[in-house]
């Protein structure tokens, strides 16, 4: 703005100076005509002098002798008074003309001065005299005519001048006046020009501070000028920032330094509140005096009223117990001294009413400008509550809830200990032995199930019970879960003694049970590990015990087994098969064989049993028996009973456009129990149908008596909802489980199959032949078919058909084929 101020005057200056130096112009040329005109004032004032100066000696020359004449002294004076007057007329300011004809004029004066000379002179010869009068007079009178000529011309000239001047000079005075007029307007512009250039920014500068004084902070100027206003308006618009973000700030200062004040106000009322009904006991220790205060609740945390204890710090570690009390000295020393950051320590201290109470102290110092400790607050929580339930928590942790027996965890740590103590005693060449037995109880879910699982809680306890009283303090009886215990037997002399011992336990634990008024009867399988250098850990004994429990188990059951290197290496050829049993699917190791099922009276097929076969890469062809209980137990039935459905109905499908019939052929296949208890069962068979084209009821399963029972209601459920679809449900191995007949005819089945034990022996034994007639006539009543699977000889066909049962399978017609065999015997006139 400064350099526009002085850009604009200077502007104004040279505007105004440029005028003056043009009216100053104008004035100067115009003051030179007047000098001038002032000279040929005077010039033309000499001309007439001269004029009169001729016309005077003119005169005298003419009057001379007479009485009107002048004395010759005067004509002479005017004489030269002429000479003098043509002198004076100088032709600097004359145009060369002019010049010449004063040249001429001051000739002829001269020549008229030397004339009268002469006429003066020669005055005593009168003729000589009136000769040079007349002469003279000549050349006067032509020297007057010429002046008198020279002065009308210059009078003219004088004249034209003069207008010429005047003219010039109200020329100036014009250039004078438009010159001021136009300075004055251009100041006018100039300053109003200022002015707004002044008064615009900062009315726009008041405007804005208006507006921030209003509160509106942040209110911004737009000027786009690039002088100081812009700059001012720019660093104008950077202090509003500022100020609104300062402002911004200050609030949230001041919010937050009404929020610390309210929350200070708040924490003294709560720690005055907390003081007052904390359950906290608060304690503050006076370094200085040796003084500690202690709250009222602290008192009466140990049973005393508040003056029944002092301000000594004997009041305090006076109750402690001894050894605690050395703890606690310890560490309040460390922390005055600085080496903890804080004070927290566990003792325990006496109650008024003589016991102990178990206490949580913690507590932080308060230290000077040099960091020395002055005084230490803190407090004091009871935590025997706490102490007790962690005592409980620990024993829980290594005892079984339902028993109060050691749990694993336990029971693997002491026989660690066992494993450790006879390494030791090897070294020492002692005769330190140790054995474990692994329990099952045998039948225990059919206990659980049947008489629930109160009984069956209480079953589990009581077997505890009976373990610990057939054994030595010393021995250790543990339930590992479920129906599983084990014993650890310590310091024995030889396995023979292992021997009585597990006997002993087999006899007891066959005696009955008396639980809430049930007698249960209940038996034990039991494995046997007896100790030696080659166990390194716990788990390697638990494990042999458990195979040799198993191995109980699979030759009877209510017996023991003690264990021997080669039930490691079936139990390795176990895992072994089950690894291979995972990848089977994905090698397409599977394939699936048909046996027919013949219509007995037209010896026609109706059907066919889905069966599966294990081509296995090293050990051959595998039954189902050889892996279908290992794939429920891992849980691949799920993967490979899917498969078994899929690979099934695609064959169905693909036979019954073969060999179209009425009614379709239908396709049997076996259910297994984890796969009936699916959920997603009934969604997958409907998959299953809609992706390979079988109608429903073209499909049946095959489940067991037992796979029922296990959960009436619930099986009831889920072969209602298969009925509905239209598939087809057969009892399989019917006669050999534990059905309830109440239940069977109210289930939605189509189909009895008897099992080949009855069919096998029907030829010898009345029995089995009494058992099959009662399975067809329950049939007949029910209306469900019948069919007799096993048939292998031509006999047992004529019993069966004797006794109505109108369907049949078995190796007197066929064996189960795969798919292209089955087709080849169709082939050869069977179908």
């Amino acid at each position: 703005m400064k350099r526009k101020i002085i850009l604009s005057l200077v502007v104004l200056f040279a505007f105004f100076a440029s005028g003056a130096v043009l009216a100053g112009l104008y004035i100067k040329n115009t003051t030179a005509t007047l000098n001038h005109l002032i000279t040929l004032h005077q010039i033309e004032n000499l001309r007439r002098h001269l004029i009169i100066a001729i016309q005077t000696v003119q005169s005298d020359l003419y009057t001379v002798d007479t009485l009107l004449g002048h004395r010759v002294d005067v004509i002479t004076d005017n004489v030269t008074t002429l000479y003098q007057a043509s002198q004076r007329c100088s032709g600097c300011h004359h145009k060369p003309e002019i010049e010449n004809r004063i040249k001429d004029i001051q000739s002829l004066t001269l020549e008229y001065q030397n004339a009268l000379s002469y006429y003066m002179t020669a005055s005593a010869n009168k003729e000589k005299t009136n000769k040079l009068k007349l002469e003279t007079a000549a050349i006067g009178n032509k020297l007057l005519s010429t002046t008198e000529d020279m002065s009308v011309q210059a009078s003219e000239r004088l004249s034209s001048m003069t207008s010429a001047a005047m003219d010039k000079i109200n020329q100036a005075r014009g250039v004078l006046y438009i010159t001021i007029l136009l300075t004055v307007l251009f100041g006018i512009l100039v300053a109003v020009n200022l002015t707004l250039s002044i008064t615009r920014p900062v009315g726009k500068l008041v405007d804005a501070t208006r507006v921030i004084a209003s509160g509106n902070l942040g209110y911004a100027i737009h000027i786009k000028d690039k002088n100081e206003f812009g700059e001012l308006a720019l660093h104008f618009n950077e202090m509003s920032i500022a100020l609104k973000n300062g402002y911004a700030k200050l609030k949230e200062e001041i919010v937050e330094h009404k929020k610390t004040e309210e929350a200070l106000r708040e924490s003294e009322e709560r720690y005055a509140l907390a003081a007052r009904g904390a359950n906290d006991g608060l304690w503050d220790w006076d370094l200085k005096n040796s003084k500690i205060y202690f709250s009222p609740r602290w008192k009466s945390m140990l049973g005393y009223n508040e003056e029944e204890i002092g301000d000594s710090p004997e009041e305090w570690f006076n109750r402690m117990q001894p050894d605690d009390r050395k703890k606690l000295e310890a560490k309040i020393t460390a922390h005055i001294n600085g080496h903890t950051i804080h004070l927290e320590s566990e003792y325990r201290i006496s109650h008024k009413d003589g016991t102990y109470r178990w206490m949580l102290n913690r507590g932080l110092a308060v230290r000077d400008e040099s960091g020395k400790a002055y005084r230490i607050a803190g407090s004091q929580t009871d935590i025997t509550d706490r102490k007790m339930a962690e005592e409980q928590s620990l024993h829980d942790a290594f005892h079984d809830a339902l028993t109060g027996l050691p749990n694993r965890a336990l029971f693997m740590d002491r026989l660690q200990h066992a494993i450790k103590s006879l390494h030791s005693q090897l070294q020492r060449h002692s005769n330190y032995q140790y054995a474990v037995l692994f329990l099952d109880l045998d039948r225990f879910k059919v206990i659980n199930d049947s008489l629930g699982h109160i009984i069956g809680d209480q079953l589990l306890i009581s077997v505890g019970q009976r373990l610990v009283s057939c054994l030595r303090p010393s021995d250790t009886v543990a339930r590992l879960g479920g129906d599983e215990f084990a014993v650890l037997l310590e310091n024995i002399k030889d396995s023979k003694e292992v021997l009585e011992v597990t006997e002993r336990l087999l006899m007891k634990l066959v005696l009955p049970f008396d639980i809430k008024g049930h007698t249960v009867v209940t038996t034990a399988s039991i494995g046997v590990a007896i100790g030696s250098e080659i166990y390194r850990g716990s788990e390697e004994v638990l494990r042999d015990a458990d195979i040799a429990m198993y191995q109980a188990k699979a030759k009877g059951k209510a017996c023991f087994e003690v264990f021997e290197a080669h039930m490691y290496a079936s139990i390795v050829e176990r895992l072994q098969l089950e690894a291979d049993l995972r990848t089977a699917l994905e090698h397409k190791e599977f394939r699936m064989h048909y046996q027919p099922i013949m219509d007995l009276t037209s010896n026609k097929i109706i059907g066919f049993e889905a069966l599966i076969r294990w081509y296995h890469p090293k050990r051959g062809i595998l039954y189902p028996m050889e892996f279908i209980p290992l794939a429920e137990e891992s849980g691949l039935i799920f993967p490979i009973g899917e498969w078994i459905l899929m690979e099934s109905c695609r064959q169905l499908r693909q036979w019954q456009k073969q060999y179209p019939s009425n009614p379709l052929l239908k396709m049997s296949i076996n259910i297994s129990s984890k796969q009936f208890s699916h959920p997603g069962l009934v969604d997958r068979i409907t998959q299953v149908l809609k992706d390979t084209g079988v109608d429903a009821s073209s499909l049946a399963l095959e489940i067991t008596e037992s796979m029922i029972m296990k959960n009436a209601d619930a099986a009831s459920v889920m072969l209602s909802r298969l009925r509905d679809m239209g598939v087809h449900i057969h009892i399989d191995d019917f006669g050999t489980g534990y059905s309830s007949l109440s239940y069977i005819h109210r289930l939605p089945v189509n189909a009895l199959k008897i099992d080949r034990s009855f069919i096998s022996r029907i030829l010898d034994n009345e029995e089995h032949l009494e058992i099959i007639k009662a399975i067809i006539s329950l049939a007949n009543n029910l209306k469900f078919d019948v069919i007799a699977e096993g048939l292998e000889v031509y006999g047992q066909l004529s019993k069966i058909k004797s006794l109505k049962c109108q369907f049949g399978q078995g190796f007197f017609f066929s064996m189960p084929m795969e798919p292209e065999e089955l087709e080849m015997w169709i082939k050869e006139g069977m179908y």
